[in-house]
């Protein structure tokens, strides 16, 4: 009863235990964002970045600091170490940056600080557009509507925690003086300015007592629409003039610095962020019903769905829910065949569901959650389950044969295992519990899969020491029909005589096992140096990013339009996403974009034609536009944003050794010329036009200067002379000339001086061309140039000959980072880390055996079956990386459980009379049966990651491969080697 009430608390548990992509992991980075218009990109870092990356590099716990400054903004990026109190540090640096305000500029917004959290990734994207063609009238509108209606009631869902936008414009009030009337009339943009300010001026409320009584005056002249705009009188030479007299007001849009287009048609983007504790299913059908009612209410609106988070866990999940299923009905049936025995597989399969409900009321006790990680524990634990259970059985069954009754076969053939099963769950675990204490997200990767297989593996064992024995004997004790049958037909598979033959062939040819072993060891040895390493796996998609700086002066406008020649009519396109130019999203945490740079999200329906469609793109950027950047990235999902790695592989920070400044633009070339061709730049140059003001000229023609900054300001369309308030919002009011080429502006326009002459504009500036770093790059170091590299060598001599390149050149240093010196510095703590679980495998194999000799045996098979793992990898086009790795910890603890139970099984023997070499032949025939089953079923579990797509599968390949690659050369060592080498050091001690 004790375990009934158990399974339907399990089963509730299924209904409530949280289902998600990835795990519950904390990610330990703080954006500053910092927003400071008008400022080139050398101003922000000297006078905001800099003071304020000194601020914050003070902060505890600080990892690594970064900061790009580009024309406008900039973003510091904070990395903490793993495992610091976000919250707490996102209060910390929060009064940092009060403390630095009294350093920072007077008129700058205070930074903003964007906490990292894996709810920030929007759950999807709701692009809305007009059906039909539109103005920007009709924009505008569409843009309000969105922002005051749309967005509200999205975020009324209880789901949902924002619905960040981006891509809406705003409304401005333009007004456009009459050139030829103004300077007749001798008005010139500052009296319009004032005129404009002195009408729409609010005192405030003013208390007047008469007598007994008291009044509240208010002054009501300020402006609220574009007619009182129109109406404003101003004054000139004695007359009164009205500004709709001598300029044109009308209400425009502001001038665009961001687009978004979905399927070349403009449009605005709802990322929908959801709640921490909401569930992403609960969340999706919600926010579907709601846009149905959109669609019904709205529909000259068009409304889609794009980047779905929620398609991509109910594909992951539903693909490990498949390979769990086809694991679980492949090891039943594998048990049935080397059984012969319809009630052994039977037991089996009531064995496995009752396992998993168990480990997962576990799960939901300790506060885990169902993801991709986690469910491919459980995967791996089915093997492991059915081995425990199979174990059981054939001990069973073994004493059932020697003539034992059925209830005394259940009770002894159960004792005599659980020693051995034990000692096998704890040897299991201690391959790979210490990885749980490998720092950073990899550790925390690793965690959960730990958790899944440990939980497995000890619900495993209780449920075959106790409800296999008792369901053994219900079940033995009832006839089953076409039981006898199925003996009959299988009684010809007789493997023992076939491993008996194998036996005698390499007993007299020991060699052949002997060279077969070494050379495996050999071969890890070679594969492990000469495999490529990366962080995480390659995943195929259909989908990708293409991250675009034109790397020229371009509006948005022609930004779009280049984008729409590369993706307008391609036929295997499903869809494409692009945000253009500068985007207005409040949890933005990726660096901001300029004008002349995009993202495109685009999906197409096969990986070939994504690989085509991106050598396309590549070839054509490359011959069109030679000076544009791109990259390719993965779509931003949940898995990239905890695990993706932007670093670069190798990268080289050259910096100025005699100044805070990094090298000038004149010494760029020379120092790229240094770096080679081959390592690309970080760095972009851009052509500035620099006004000089030539304040001579300005004493000689009797110019005011801050009436001269007022036409520049004014040419320019950046004349803010007030604000318009109008339906709770605020609309600039600028002052601006009608549009035309700014050069022409700029010398055909004339200034009215002091004395009412007209003076020519070019006689008062002169323009120049000036060279600027696009960017400016710095960390805790200070400012450097950044360089890509592409090692032709290995790292570290690529490493060393450029220091050798730039000994002589004293004027720069030089210093190297990269995810290169990461995943070194993971490899050696990988190191420890598996020293350490060997001495735990060895120390706990010793108090079992009471042997020091006899662990080395079990070790010895380890670095063998690394070699199976990794050729099957190599084989399949795979890499070392965190999963493989994983695959390698796993497989070594699976593996070695076999060897155990057959060195125990001999010992055993040996002890009850048998001399060495019959007791090795006898222990090989009762151990040959379970250990071809539970190898079999293992590699069965996990073959359907194989050829199942989809990220949880994909994220699962490589640790397949070298599960299964180790498991099949492990069957042959488990065999032959391990028996041979137990008489040779048997023998030799003796």
């Amino acid at each position: 009863m004790t375990i009934l009430a158990l399974v339907l608390l399990g089963l509730v548990a299924i209904l409530r235990i949280p289902i998600s992509l990835m795990p519950d992991i904390s990610i330990p980075e703080i954006t500053v964002h910092v927003n400071y218009p008008n400022n080139t990109a050398r101003e922000i870092e000297t006078k905001v970045i800099r003071p304020l990356r000194n601020q914050l590099s003070q902060i505890s716990n600080l990892n690594d600091i970064k900061s790009e400054s580009r024309d406008g903004s900039a973003i510091i990026i904070l990395e903490y170490q793993y495992g610091t109190d976000t919250d707490f540090a996102f209060i910390e640096t929060n009064e940092k940056i009060d403390a630095a305000l009294s350093f920072l500029p007077q008129d700058i917004d205070r930074p903003r600080a964007i906490k990292a959290s894996t709810t920030d990734i929007p759950v999807l994207n709701l692009t809305v557009s007009l059906k039909e063609d539109y103005s920007d009238s009709r924009f505008l509108e569409l843009s309000e509507f969105v922002e005051t209606v749309l967005v509200k009631r999205i975020e009324q869902l209880p789901q949902v925690a924002l619905a960040d936008i981006s891509g809406q414009t705003q409304a401005e009030i333009s007004i456009t003086p009459n050139n030829q009337l103004t300077q007749s009339l001798g008005i010139n943009l500052i009296t319009i300015a004032n005129a404009v300010q002195q009408n729409n001026f609010e005192q405030g409320n003013l208390i007047v007592q008469n007598g007994n009584y008291q009044y509240n005056f208010k002054f009501s002249n300020s402006l609220r629409t574009k007619k009182d705009i129109e109406d404003v009188y101003v004054s000139s030479e004695n007359r009164l003039v009205q500004i709709k007299d001598i300029a044109t007001v009308k209400v425009q849009p502001q001038q665009d610095l961001g687009l978004v287009y979905n399927n070349s048609k403009r449009a605005l983007v709802l990322a929908v962020i959801k709640q921490a504790n909401a569930r992403t299913y609960e969340l999706k059908t919600s926010l579907e019903k709601l846009i149905t009612s959109f669609e019904s209410d709205y529909p000259e609106l068009d409304f889609q769905i794009n980047q779905d988070q929620t398609s991509i866990l109910k594909m992951s999940i539903d693909n490990l829910k498949l390979s769990l299923l086809i694991g679980s009905v492949l090891a039943i049936l594998i048990m049935f065949l080397f059984s012969k025995d319809i009630k052994s597989s039977l037991i089996i399969a009531i064995s496995i569901p009752i396992s998993l409900i168990m480990s997962i009321l576990i799960m939901f006790g300790l506060g885990l959650s169902i993801n991709i990680i986690s469910l491919s524990g459980l995967i791996f634990g089915v093997g492991l389950m059915i081995d425990n259970s199979i174990i059981v059985i054939d001990n069973i069954n073994q004493k059932l044969v020697a003539g034992v009754n059925l209830i005394e076969a259940c009770i002894t053939g159960t004792n005599e295992i659980i020693s051995p099963l034990f000692s096998s769950v704890l040897t299991t675990c201690s391959v790979f519990v210490p990885l749980i204490f490998l720092r950073g997200i990899t550790g925390a990767l690793f965690y959960d899969q730990a958790m899944a297989v440990s939980i497995g593996l000890g619900s495993s064992l209780l449920v075959s020491i106790l409800i296999i024995p008792v369901v053994f004997n219900q079940i033995k004790s009832k006839r089953v029909l076409w039981e006898k049958r199925f003996d009959l037909n299988l009684e010809k598979l007789k493997i023992e005589d076939l491993y008996e033959k194998g036996y005698n062939y390499f007993n007299e040819r020991k060699y052949i096992v002997y060279i077969t072993s070494i050379g495996f060891m050999i071969l890890a040895l070679i594969l492990f140096i000469q495999l490529e390493y990366e962080k995480l796996p390659q995943i195929n998609q259909t989908e990708a990013i293409l991250t675009l700086d034109w790397n020229e002066n371009i509006n948005v406008e022609e930004n779009h339009r280049r984008i729409l020649n590369i993706f307008h009519g391609y036929p295997n396109l499903e869809i494409y996403y692009a945000e253009v130019g500068i985007q207005q999203f409040l949890l933005k945490r990726d660096n901001l974009q300029s004008f002349s740079e995009s993202k495109v999200y685009f999906k197409l329906k096969t990986v070939e034609d994504l690989s085509k469609f991106k050598s396309l793109i590549g070839v054509y950027l490359s011959k069109s536009y030679p000076n544009a950047k791109f990259r390719f990235d993965p779509p931003k999902n949940l898995f990239e944003y905890v695990f993706g790695n932007e670093k670069a592989h190798l990268l080289a920070k050259i910096s100025n050794s005699n100044s805070l400044e990094v090298p000038n633009e004149r010494e760029f070339s020379e120092i790229r010329n240094t770096m080679g061709p081959k390592n690309k730049s970080y760095v972009t140059l851009q052509n500035t036009s620099a006004i000089e003001i030539l304040h001579d000229n300005l004493l000689l023609y009797g110019v005011d200067y801050y009436q001269l900054i007022n036409e520049l300001k004014t040419i320019f369309n950046q004349n803010l002379i007030d604000d318009l308030k109008a339906n709770k919002k605020f609309f600039p009011i600028k002052l601006n000339y009608e549009k035309s080429e700014i050069n022409r502006n700029i010398y055909e326009l004339n200034i009215t001086n002091k004395n009412g002459e007209a003076i020519p504009l070019r006689h008062l500036i002169r323009v120049n061309k000036v060279l600027n770093y696009k960017s400016i790059h710095a960390d805790r170091s200070g400012e450097y140039l950044g360089f890509e590299l592409t090692p032709e060598k290995t790292e570290e001599l690529t490493v060393t000959d450029i220091r050798e390149s730039f000994k002589e050149k004293s004027v720069w240093n030089v210093r190297f980072a990269g995810s290169y010196y990461d995943l070194k510095d993971l490899n050696r703590e990988l190191l420890w880390v598996a020293l350490v679980s060997l001495l735990l495998l060895y120390f706990i194999m010793s108090a079992q055996f009471e042997s020091f000799w006899q662990p080395l045996i079990i070790l010895t098979e380890i670095p063998i079956d690394i070699g199976g793992g990794l050729l099957l990898l190599w084989l399949f086009g795979g890499t070392i990386n965190v999963m493989s790795a994983m695959g390698i910890v796993i497989m070594s603890g699976i593996i070695i459980n076999d060897s155990i139970l057959k060195l125990h099984t001999i010992n055993l023997l040996r002890k009850k009379g048998l001399v060495t070499e019959d007791a090795i032949k006898q222990s090989g025939k009762l151990r040959l049966k379970p250990i071809l089953m539970t190898s079999l079923t293992t590699i069965l579990a996990l073959s359907p990651f194989l050829f199942a797509s989809g990220l949880g599968s994909e994220l699962q390949k490589p640790l397949a491969l070298t599960v299964i690659g180790g498991m099949i050369i492990g069957v042959f060592i488990s065999l032959y080697f391990i028996p041979f080498i137990y008489k040779l050091l048997h023998n030799w001690l003796d």
